[in-house]
């Protein structure tokens, strides 16, 4: 979506009433006597009737379909509708004291001073969790805290979190950068690890106040009211972290969590699952990395929210796979050709593996992405984009339209999923196997094709050996194997969202 639409509409153009694929061509709009004006859909065979002035999308079309609110209503709120802000939920418990904090002071004011100079209408909150959780208010310096009776049930931290909401105010970070740096200055560490119920408020706020991105900074593991790793819960901790994955996608909200290196583990394979089901990022860094990773996360814009994608073919032609989504959202789109994201940001980049479902006659097939969004101002739009693909009869004339790119990436994609999903080997094994059949294909390419493959065949090669030198890394420093499972989460899931202009970059510069 990084890409500016050809045209835009601020009324719906012809859709298919059955499947909504749009009409992307005047010519598909027939005329019949007994019918009338009509038009075939080109992806689900309906025939629909056509009434009034008909109006047709480009190729690459963006449809506005509900404005944004008015200025009225933006200032008669806390926060603005479009979700730019920024909730900081940091770890303040006995195990960050020294370096850790200190790290994590200096990273997020770095981190404010970038946003006050780059997004000065940035709101920003920070929720500080120990054994006591609460809201730092930034104008006096309180702390707003959430009554620790209420850490064992979400349902009580939603409604203790809804009756503090007069007290909570996210504040513009142009405007008060000095105090806001002050007070993160100033945080104390000591006590246990409350993280489930920090997570729960910031949860609740994200709803009420249309945050668009939450980021945890933690280095222990939680071990204090819902959501805890340690003794018995009523709700398991893996059950608690994948309810609110799908809760924050639900609100349109990004979570990043960096997870700072500790011998004793964080769960992040457990925790990961907010990253990955809301496009999120994840860290596993020492203190010295820490301010990489948050210029990173801070730098990051999101081009819209509450993103729903549908993915429109012709009959006989199925979704058989999708790379660079959480699984949740790849079982989704085989099974209905939709699914919603929290956000889309510009390092974003998904793919789709087609599948014929018997021989296509046609000599070319058309595939149409539909993209709803919420943009920066709060309005609602459509992004539609048509492409038409050419089908291929001989291995011969699919070599000449072969992109090798696109293949790596969606395989290097894939191994990061399967790897996030504790089966590291077979991703590595995935990639290894593509490796092979580029060099199969290499071998009777046409010349420019061939020095394609073998380019990318090299930086895939560098992949696989990246996920082996981790495996090396935990044994050779003797890693407890929580922290191990840790590195090797965060790894993966950054490799389930690796595009190709990340794996390219070196390539596309010489």
């Amino acid at each position: 979506m990084s890409r500016p639409p050809r045209s835009s509409l601020v009324s719906r153009p012809i859709a298919c009433y059955k499947c909504n694929g749009f009409v992307t061509d005047i010519n598909q709009i027939l005329t019949d006597e007994k019918i009338g004006r009509y038009f075939i859909c080109q992806f689900c065979g309906t025939l629909n009737v056509v009434e009034g002035s008909p109006t047709v999308v480009d190729n690459d079309t963006d449809i506005s379909t509900e404005v944004a609110p008015t200025d009225e209503v933006v200032a008669a709120e806390t926060v603005t509708p479009s979700g730019k802000s920024f909730l900081a939920v940091i770890d303040v418990s006995g195990s960050m004291d020294g370096v850790n904090i200190a790290a994590v002071k200096r990273s997020i004011a770095t981190s404010i001073d970038s946003l006050a100079a780059n997004a000065r209408t940035t709101l920003f909150g920070l929720i500080e969790f120990s054994s006591e959780v609460g809201f730092r208010n930034l104008d006096s310096g309180d702390l707003i805290t959430l009554p620790p009776d209420t850490y064992a049930s979400l349902e009580q931290i939603k409604s203790a979190t809804e009756g503090l909401l007069e007290q909570i105010r996210l504040v513009p970070i142009g405007e008060k950068a000095s105090d806001i740096k002050r007070h993160i200055q100033s945080l104390q560490v000591g006590g246990s690890t409350a993280l489930g119920p920090a997570l729960g408020m910031a949860y609740s706020l994200a709803r009420h106040c249309e945050v668009g991105r939450v980021v945890l900074l933690t280095d222990g593991l939680a071990n204090n009211g819902i959501g805890s790793f340690e003794g018995f819960q009523v709700t398991p901790p893996k059950k608690y972290y994948h309810n609110l994955a799908k809760w924050f996608l639900e609100s349109g909200t990004v979570v990043d969590i960096v997870g700072i290196a500790s011998h004793s583990g964080l769960e992040l394979k457990t925790l990961g699952v907010l990253a990955d089901l809301t496009g999120g990022i994840m860290y596993y860094v020492t203190p010295n990395e820490l301010d990489f990773s948050m210029s990173e996360i801070a730098g990051e814009r999101l081009l819209a929210r509450n993103v729903e994608v549908r993915i429109l073919t012709p009959p006989g032609v199925k979704i058989r796979d999708a790379s660079g989504l959480s699984r949740l959202a790849v079982e989704e789109l085989k099974a209905s050709r939709t699914t919603r994201l929290a956000a889309v940001a510009e390092r974003d980049e998904i793919h789709i593996k087609l599948s014929p479902e018997s021989t296509i006659e046609a000599q070319e097939i058309p595939i149409q992405i539909q993209v709803e969004y919420t943009d920066d101002e709060g309005a609602r739009h459509v992004r539609v984009m048509t492409k038409r693909f050419r089908v291929a009869r001989t291995p011969e004339e699919l070599l000449k339209t072969f992109d090798p790119e696109v293949g790596a990436t969606f395989v290097t994609q894939k191994a990061g999923e399967e790897s996030f999903e504790g089966d590291v080997e077979r991703g590595r094994l995935r990639i290894s196997e593509f490796r092979a059949t580029l060099k199969k294909q290499a071998a009777i390419a046409p010349s420019p094709v061939k020095a394609r493959i073998e380019e990318v065949e090299s930086v895939l090669a560098e992949e696989e050996a990246e996920m082996v030198r981790l495996q090396e890394r935990a044994a050779s420093e003797g890693m407890a194997e929580a922290a191990a499972q840790d590195m090797f989460s965060a790894a993966a899931l950054q490799q389930k969202r690796r595009t190709s202009g990340e794996m390219f970059k070196k390539k596309k510069k010489r």
